[in-house]
């Protein structure tokens, strides 16, 4: 776990390099100030040398020996520096190594012990840091390489179809899976790497869900799942094609009925209802229009599980079985709007990183995506993802999830619990705020909506579960972003909040008129669709009109110091779908796929 700190400005592209000093690294290079600042010879602040062992010199050991020649000045600088490596060694030998000059001429100015070892150590330890947070940073899904200037189209690819493609990011490639086939595109430079030609009906993952914006928590897919089908009834054909990040692919045939979803790992997720379901029914509605079950009415149980795309193989599966069922999860409508009993079509899955939550006719289930069972299987009474009544499971970006809190007294105001990756448990008194955009480091901390409150609890190791603060009048609604110990927040009144990681403290405020969210600001979640950062911006796609009147979409940055709008793109294009690969953006409009930089 991380410090929590205060505002780091010494993040990607701080604009001010005066700014980057050492505050920091001096703490993870030890013996680097005390080198400088002691000196040979000198007592340490303490009136002790250097090393700890006492003053520099030995006055009764001089008396009983002849004075030996004065060193010189290479020599004593040689002990200085042995000296200061016995001290660093002592402290953290590791530290040292990861911050030390490699190059022979740094090497050499560190036996040398001149000052410009001290430079070159912290220069070197200063590059070490930026470059771990660059790479941290890209290897979020909103990572971007940079953001200081507004963005500009680097490079374009036309689509017959577009609006029904969809971006998949893969390591280091942007795969677009549109017009019966996938291309795996650079995501820098826009050239095709490699094409595979499929059939028209594809849906390729694992991918992100469209719509709304929500966290940024999907993995790159390696591989790329891909399932296709053609024809109808029994005509219908299915199949499966596993592509590699080089383009290379293996392909097998899928049972026609199968229900599947590509996820992560190469995967194809399963779902088979027993007895293959049942055929649609009417259903009684009462006088004020509300339907009911047939009495006695007994479903079929639901399996699910994960099976290898390439060979088949089962990795996993599990049963949920039929338990008391709520007529809303077991009704769709027909052509006319009458409600009907329908068990296939009212299964639903939502799929949140590797956290997979499913619920249907009388079933419920919530896994990881190594088969773990998260929710209780002996509780047939479990909300499905959209209910109202507790809250559901989530996946965190460090690998944590959430679950409701089963012991809750009131199942209606059940809390979250935070299940971290390390095996512990921190209980919330309110729901999680689930961040949509990082900078890859851990805050060492999760924040939560109280009520009418905002709070943070500790998930550090030494103090989990404590509460490090409340920010009492804060009623946020959305957690945008937490970056460089700042975390952005959407409240329930449409304004956009930064506040401090560290103690709950305000930093800056985005008024609602802003976002242009006028009298809609209650609907402010619905019309921001991401975050994306490079450490220093926000950028936050925004409707243009949320009232829906008109199309387009506004990309605004805005600064994360101070909460100004850096630079603001319109675009005509409505919201279809944006993308950060390897820390290059790429967005679909009305036209085809587009590289912005």
């Amino acid at each position: 776990m991380t410090e929590r700190t205060q505002q780091d400005d010494t993040g990607n592209g701080t604009p001010d390099p005066s700014k980057v000093q050492t505050f920091e690294l001096i703490d993870e290079v030890p013996g680097a100030f005390d080198a400088q600042a002691d000196g040979p010879g000198t007592d340490g602040p303490d009136g002790e040398s250097p090393d700890g062992g006492g003053s520099a010199t030995e006055p009764d050991a001089e008396a009983a020996e002849p004075a030996p020649r004065e060193p010189g000045r290479v020599a004593l600088a040689l002990v200085s520096a042995r000296a200061a490596v016995g001290r660093n060694v002592r402290r953290g030998g590791s530290a040292v190594r990861r911050r030390l000059p490699t190059t022979r001429r740094g090497k050499a100015l560190l036996v040398g012990g001149t000052v410009s070892v001290v430079v070159l150590a912290v220069a070197a330890g200063v590059l070490v840091n930026a470059r771990l947070r660059e790479q941290a940073l890209l290897a979020t899904p909103a990572g971007v390489r940079n953001l200081e200037a507004k963005l500009t189209e680097q490079w374009s690819i036309d689509l017959e179809n577009p609006i029904a493609s969809t971006l998949v990011e893969m390591p280091g490639v942007l795969a677009i899976a549109g017009d019966a086939k996938v291309r795996g595109v650079d995501p820098a430079s826009g050239e095709v790497l490699w094409t595979v030609d499929l059939e028209e009906n594809l849906s390729c993952g694992p991918s992100p869900l469209l719509g709304n914006g929500e966290p940024s928590i999907q993995e790159p897919a390696d591989p790329l799942v891909c399932v296709t089908s053609s024809g109808e009834g029994d005509e219908r054909e299915q199949r499966v094609t596993v592509i590699d990040v080089d383009g290379t692919t293996k392909s097998r045939e899928l049972d026609p009925a199968a229900d599947v979803v590509p996820v992560a790992g190469g995967g194809l997720l399963q779902f088979e209802i027993a007895g293959g379901g049942t055929e649609q029914r009417p259903v009684v509605v009462d006088k004020l229009g509300t339907p009911h079950l047939p009495k006695d009415f007994v479903g079929p149980d639901l399996t699910v599980g994960v099976e290898d795309a390439v060979t088949g193989t089962e990795r996993w599966s599990d049963t949920l079985t039929f338990g008391a069922p709520r007529p809303d999860s077991c009704i769709t409508y027909d052509e006319s709007g009458a409600p009907v009993l329908d068990v296939a079509g009212a299964l639903g899955r939502d799929l949140h990183g590797d956290v997979l939550e499913v619920q249907g006719c009388g079933v419920s289930g919530a896994f990881l995506l190594d088969g773990t069972r998260l929710d209780d299987p002996k509780d047939t009474e479990d909300p499905p993802a959209d209910g109202v009544d507790t809250a559901s499971f989530l996946s965190l970006p460090d690998g944590a999830w959430v679950g409701p809190d089963t012991a809750a007294a009131d199942a209606a105001l059940a809390n979250d619990v935070v299940h971290l990756s390390d095996g512990g448990v921190v209980n919330l008194d309110g729901h999680v705020l689930v961040p949509w955009a990082t900078d890859g480091r851990d805050p060492g901390l999760v924040l939560e909506r109280v009520g009418i409150s905002t709070q943070a609890r500790s998930t550090s190791d030494d103090d989990a579960g404590a509460l490090l603060w409340t920010a009492p009048q804060l009623s946020a609604t959305t957690l945008l972003a937490e970056v460089s110990g700042t975390a952005v927040v959407l409240d329930e009144h449409g304004a956009v909040r930064a506040i401090d990681l560290g103690t709950g403290a305000y930093r800056w405020t985005l008024a609602s008129e802003t976002l242009s969210f006028g009298d809609m600001a209650w609907a402010a979640e619905s019309a921001i669709f991401g975050a994306y950062t490079d450490g220093d911006i926000l950028l936050l796609p925004v409707s243009a009109d949320p009232r829906g009147d008109t199309s387009g979409l506004r990309l605004l940055a805005l600064d994360l110091r101070d909460g100004s709008v850096r630079w603001e793109l319109e675009q005509e294009t409505p919201y279809t779908q944006l993308i950060s690969v390897d820390g290059h953006l790429a967005q679909i409009t009305q036209h085809g796929v587009v590289g912005l930089g």
